[in-house]
This record gives structure tokens, sequence and C-alpha cells, in this order.
């Protein structure tokens, strides 16, 4: 299987909007999730265009009904990739029924989490006041794919005071991969929310994920081959003309400054800017 880190993305998702005072953990869970559906009341269908890297990407989201943790039918939304970029065939690195299982998945991840989380306390996450709740000792173990398991540990969550909707979200585990054990923590920074056009939903427009302890040492190897390279190609950039440096920056600008903070030991970042989303 090869759901593990989808799952994870897709837990930041699931989290949105206002009540004026939250007396503990599960009152701002429940008023998230009850404010969430409030805001998405009557959309059945909605797609996001986004870019990443440079590269501009159409992902739809659709209604569906999964079994939640108590075997009770819960409506949520799940991703659906048009059949232009679906991977086929059986060695795809995901396939249509992942979705589904991620829809479900994530419902019973926010349900362990509303059950297990306590309220820290109010903090300002980019200037925003801000619900941290934090949940420890999961103990959720899920297969990463070709024999890998990630066990996730704890959840920090923090939730904006006024609008209920997730600003930040990062998750503690250990990933075992090949035998090696290593701790492995992603974040996701939700920013710019706004109204979305023809509807009540009111969605994050620029996601920041981080992610730490992913790379073997097999990749440690390849991304400090990666490192010379770079070397080599900053070399490369400084001999070039002004106009066709700066269209080679304009071109690959996010993917070398990805590469870079990879080379740098940084962990992985992706950011994904929303172009627009469009209710159906």
């Amino acid at each position: 299987m090869r759901k593990s880190v989808p799952i994870l993305i897709s837990l930041a998702c699931i989290l949105v909007p206002p009540v004026s005072v939250a007396a503990d953990a599960a009152d701002v869970i429940e008023k998230v999730l009850e404010l969430q559906e409030e805001r998405r009341e009557g959309v059945d269908r909605y797609v996001v265009e986004q870019k990443v890297m440079g590269q501009i990407t159409t992902i739809v989201f659709e209604r569906t009904t999964v079994t939640g943790p108590d075997g009770e039918p819960v409506e949520t939304f799940q991703m659906v990739l048009p059949d232009s970029v679906m991977p086929s065939g059986e060695d795809a690195a995901v396939a249509r029924e992942d979705f589904d299982d991620m829809a479900q998945e994530s419902v019973h991840t926010i349900a362990e989490f509303g059950d297990s989380a306590t309220l820290v306390g109010t903090e300002s996450i980019d200037g925003n006041d801000a619900y941290h709740l934090v949940a420890n000792d999961l103990n959720r173990v899920r297969d990463f794919g070709e024999g890998g398991t990630y066990t996730l540990q704890t959840i920090n969550a923090w939730i904006d005071t006024d609008k209920y909707v997730p600003l930040r979200l990062t998750m503690d585990g250990d990933l075992d991969t090949d035998g090696e054990a290593r701790p492995m923590t992603m974040e996701i920074n939700n920013q710019d929310y706004r109204d979305v056009p023809g509807s009540n939903m009111y969605e994050s427009y620029r996601q920041i994920m981080r992610m730490n302890g992913v790379m073997t040492d097999e990749t440690k190897a390849q991304v400090e081959q990666a490192r010379i390279q770079l070397e080599e190609f900053d070399q490369q950039l400084l001999e070039m003309p002004q106009s066709q440096r700066d269209m080679m920056m304009s071109m690959m600008g996010e993917q070398i400054e990805m590469m870079r903070k990879l080379a740098a030991g940084d962990g992985l970042e992706i950011i994904t800017e929303v172009v627009s989303i469009t209710v159906e």
C-alpha cells in the first residue's frame, strides 16, 4: 500500500470555522467539523487549480460517504484525479481505490485525534491567534509501501480562534524502511484563506509542506550528488547572459530552490499556490 503520506496530507484538509470561547479540545474540534460542513453545505464537487514547482495541476474533490469509527456513515470529500493524469498499471504509485481508503482513513484519524487531543493554550501563528491542540501516543501504524511502515505518534494542530480553520499541523512519528527506523516529521502551514466564489466555503490558497526524515541512506547519496551538480549549475548560470539566466530561473527556479534545501539538509519543502477554486 502507498497511502501513508497522502493520508497525513489529507488530515490537514479535514480540519475548518466561529464560537466565542472554547472550553477544551473537544469543543474546538467539534466546532471545526460543524462549521466545515456548514460552509460546504450544498457543495458536491469542486475543482482546485493549483501551482506546484512551476507546474499547474487540477484536482477535483467530490462528496462521498465513508464508514466512521463507530460503523455509521460519514459524509466527507475525497480527491479525484482525472483519467489523463491518473497513473495506470500494477506498479503505479497510487491507484484510484487508494483515494477511497484515504477519505475513510482521514475520518478515522480525525476521530482518534478528537478523542486524544488536549488544549495546550492559545498561541500566535503568522500573526493570528490560534488554539494549540496536541494528541500524543497515537501509535497509528500504516503501510508506507515496499514493506515500509510509518507509525504516527504525535499530532499538533493550531486552529484559528476566530475562523476555526487550521493554520498549522505537525505530525511526528517513526518511518521504518528496509529495516532502518528513523524519526519523520511533517509540517503543513495553511495560509491566505479566502472566500470561495459561488459558495460559503473558506479555503487556504497557499500551503507550505515541510518533511524531514524521509530520506534513506541511498537517497542521501543521491542528494549529495545533486548538490555537486547544483554547484556546477550555479557556475553555468554565472556564465550565461542575464536574459538567458532569467529565463532559466523562471522555468526551473522553484525546483532548483527545493533541491538546494534538500542538499543543505533542510528537508523537503513544497509550496502550493492555489490559482482558483471552482464549485461545480
